[in-house]
């Protein structure tokens, strides 16, 4: 059977029972860092903008707008899925460049509330979504990346389409005309990183992997092998020539893929995470402040210089791909969070001033292999003449590099309590943590939505 087919089986034969223990824990971790910060973004510019076209071109009652009120069940996912990667906050797959519950969980809440599932069937849905989207994103990596594509939005699109076609309860030939949809729906470019359309591409594969599931319920057509031969979704999207269907179909229920997920200590491109987190250590052992540093150099591997656009960054969004900035925040925080990420704090002299200590370097294969833990090395010079050199393999926050569970938990709180009161973060977090509870989806739809 071929790797289309396979993946359709695969998902209508998964049940919850079948779902280990581990892994809708791990579900239910990731879920929640998404909802924080998701919450945080409804309320962001870019949330501001989605929410707006929303409540005029896709308005409805049929399902919850995080931080807002109600839309269209395709509008619903469109701006919870731009909500979850507005501030670039959102969780990240370890071993390939996807962001993977901003276009998965949403698709799959709205298509609940638009049949009434339950909370079961949510993180099902969810699950099976990342599942998709790992094995097809692995499949046609690095080929499809390196092109162009933000995979977030493009392999995304299929997990959004796999998590709602699951909920729907879509039967396997179904599914496979969902895949076809999908895959003509799914686009999305590095081109616009540092941008409000990086966002978008996230929300964009929610919004189009529920439309996908949707058209293919009602009996729409596709060609129901989408992945398979010359023409096919694999061979097209990578002109590399690395298309590996057998990552789509083997080991399937076998080693789930939400493990390979990891939280976001800070709400910038993850390839600036490394260095950050290796000049913090600096910063806080020498107690550094700006004024003691004469230089910062910070070398990364040479394929970091295509999401690093912006070495003098005027706004929020740019400054998310300056490492210039990011280690200027460090040097002037320590502790980075949402707040240095304002057009206020980016534009202020401070934050100007700063970033003119931080020279940028770039090493083929820094690390060798490990490109995929987007490591840094961090040099500061002081202006008494002191050197300190640290370096980071891996980014902080993924299985292999975990961050302190305190930290976890404090930016939740941080990006949930910026929109809810105390109690209401309290709800959500409850609710996520019984998502598997029948009615519980009312519960978490009655927690993002503020008072």
């Amino acid at each position: 059977m071929a790797e289309t087919a396979r993946l359709a089986g695969f998902i209508d034969d998964t049940e919850f029972s079948d779902i280990p223990l581990d892994a809708i824990e791990a579900g239910k971790r990731a879920i929640r860092d998404y909802a924080g910060v998701a919450v945080f973004g409804s309320q962001h510019a870019v949330g501001n903008r989605l929410s707006r076209y929303v409540e005029r071109f896709e308005p409805g009652k049929h399902a919850t707008v995080f931080g807002r009120g109600t839309a269209s069940a395709t509008g619903a996912a469109l701006a919870n899925g731009g909500f979850g990667h507005a501030v670039d906050y959102d969780d990240t797959f370890e071993s390939i460049v996807i962001h993977p519950t901003s276009p998965t969980f949403p698709a799959a809440l709205a298509a609940a509330e638009l049949v009434d599932g339950a909370g079961q069937d949510v993180m099902t849905g969810y699950l099976v979504g990342v599942e998709a989207a790992f094995r097809i994103g692995h499949a046609t990596y690095p080929s499809h990346y390196d092109q162009g594509f933000h995979a977030t939005g493009t392999i995304g699109t299929f997990g959004g389409a796999v998590a709602a076609g699951c909920v729907l309860g879509l039967s396997p030939t179904e599914l496979t005309h969902a895949f076809g949809i999908a895959a003509s729906s799914a686009s999305s470019l590095k081109k616009n990183f540092g941008s409000m359309t990086k966002p978008y591409h996230a929300g964009h594969a929610a919004e189009m992997g529920l439309r996908a599931a949707l058209l293919a319920q009602d009996g729409f057509t596709a060609d129901p092998e989408i992945m398979e031969g010359p023409i096919g979704y694999g061979e097209v999207m990578t002109p590399g020539g690395d298309y590996d269907p057998s990552v789509i179909t083997d080991g399937l229920g076998s080693d789930w893929a939400i493990h390979d997920i990891g939280f976001k200590p800070y709400p910038s491109g993850v390839i600036t995470h490394a260095a950050m987190e290796a000049l913090r250590r600096i910063v806080i052992e020498e107690d550094l402040e700006p004024s003691d540093v004469e230089r910062v150099v910070v070398t990364l591997d040479d394929a970091a210089t295509e999401m690093l656009h912006h070495k003098q960054p005027t706004d929020a969004l740019q400054a998310k791909f300056s490492i210039e900035f990011c280690l200027a925040a460090i040097l002037l925080e320590r502790d980075v969070d949402i707040h240095a990420f304002s057009d206020e704090y980016v534009q202020s002299d401070q934050a100007q001033s700063t970033i003119q200590l931080v020279e940028r370097a770039f090493e083929p294969n820094l690390f060798g292999d490990e490109f995929a833990g987007y490591g840094g090395r961090v040099v500061v010079e002081t202006v008494d003449g002191s050197e300190y050199v640290e370096e980071e393999r891996r980014a902080p926050g993924g299985p292999s590099n975990p961050i302190a569970e305190e930290r976890w938990i404090d930016k939740f709180e941080t990006c949930a309590g910026t929109v809810l009161r105390d109690d209401q973060v309290d709800d959500l977090k409850r609710a996520i943590d019984g998502l598997e509870d029948q009615g519980s989806i009312a519960e978490l739809t009655t927690a993002v939505t503020p008072e």
